[in-house]
């Protein structure tokens, strides 16, 4: 597919190979860039992202509440209903989907979904041999690479599932045969188009591919994921409660991992529009990208603690403690965060641990 570009405040997809460098092209202030957040992200980063209630733009899009994007979708289908009271339900999620589903938004998806996927296979080569071997490096694209992102139309694609189409988020899942698939909820579709949101989004859920439960079920075990997961968990990122059972339903290493994962793959687009995007601009676009994240009171669905982490340790612990993203945000390298819950003397990554 494509490297990224942007032209009136929206990324669009010029016929480059994946990872390509994007062009430079000349970016102008946002409406909402005049807003600036008083809070130190540095040291209250959850506040600084989730604090704004309602709709956050950045530079490339949107993001609304979930709320929001499941009242949208719910009311397109009442819609349907209403001016067409006499059709069958296959007929009416037909044209949900269209409405939801389009063109324009389904294009916007695909085309984040392998930028997200080029860089998780370049940033496994980037490893060195220590940490990942030649024989691995190949297993874990090999994962990456037969996972597909499955879309309406038609509506028959999410016929054993067609609740979907007013759900937010997206999801990773094996089914039959082996095959690895994501779909995406219609509601998020109509709650987000920030670039920035779907890439961590999209990595996140392809990154469930080659996690440490994804590679037990395969009976696989690669030494690097098991210094990272002990990194985690000696960070408190991970609970280790009396309850948990590794790859059961209240272990949070899995979902850690994909956040970890995606958090390379965001922190790699945020970099190079670091030089395109002012400072205002730039926070904006890194609040987007787990804007979702955040504790919504107001969700129709309620939060899960079990498998995942609490909205506030996802965000300060794994996002904000990215080099990256510390140096973006103007934070000082390898200084420990100061609260219960956190205490990082340096991001966790594979290496880890390793003997030197």
């Amino acid at each position: 597919m494509a490297g990224l570009g942007l032209a009136a405040h929206h990324f669009l997809w010029d016929g480059r190979r994946p990872g390509q460098v994007p062009p430079r092209v000349p970016t102008t202030r946002s409406p909402a860039s005049t807003v600036e957040s008083p809070q130190d992200p540095c040291h209250q980063l959850y506040r600084m992202i989730c604090q704004q209630s309602g709709t956050t733009r950045d530079p490339s899009g949107t993001v609304r509440t979930d709320r929001d994007g499941e009242q949208a979708a719910l009311d397109a289908y009442r819609g349907i209903l209403e001016e067409h009271p006499g059709l069958e339900p296959e007929q009416a999620e037909e044209q949900l989907v269209d409405a939801i589903y389009t063109p324009r938004r389904t294009q916007r998806v695909r085309s984040a979904f392998d930028w997200a996927k080029d860089q998780l296979e370049k940033f496994i080569d980037r490893q060195p041999e220590p940490v990942f071997s030649a024989r691995e490096k190949r297993l874990l694209k090999g994962q990456l690479h037969h996972v597909e992102l499955q879309l309406p139309p038609p509506a028959s694609n999410y016929e054993d599932e067609p609740d979907l189409f007013t759900k937010n988020g997206a999801y990773y899942e094996r089914v039959d045969e082996g095959r690895m698939r994501i779909r995406i909820g219609g509601a998020y579709l109509l709650s987000t188009d920030s670039w920035f949101n779907l890439v961590f989004t999209l990595a996140h859920e392809l990154a469930h591919s080659i996690d440490p439960c994804e590679l037990r079920a395969l009976h696989l075990s690669l030494p690097a994921y098991d210094r990272l997961g002990a990194c985690l968990m000696q960070q408190r990122v991970v609970e280790l409660g009396r309850e948990r059972h590794e790859c059961a339903d209240n272990d949070q290493l899995s979902e850690a991992f994909a956040d970890w994962m995606a958090v390379q793959v965001v922190a790699k687009g945020l970099k190079h529009f670091s030089t395109e995007f002012d400072r205002t601009q730039l926070r904006h676009a890194v609040r987007n990208s787990v804007r979702d994240l955040c504790d919504q009171d107001e969700s129709l669905e309620e939060l899960d603690l079990t498998q995942h982490p609490s909205p506030e340790v996802r965000i300060e612990a794994i996002f904000g403690s990215h080099p990256v993203i510390r140096e973006i945000l103007g934070c000082p390298k390898l200084i420990p965060l100061p609260g219960p819950l956190l205490g990082l003397d340096r991001a966790c990554d594979f290496s880890k641990g390793m003997n030197p």
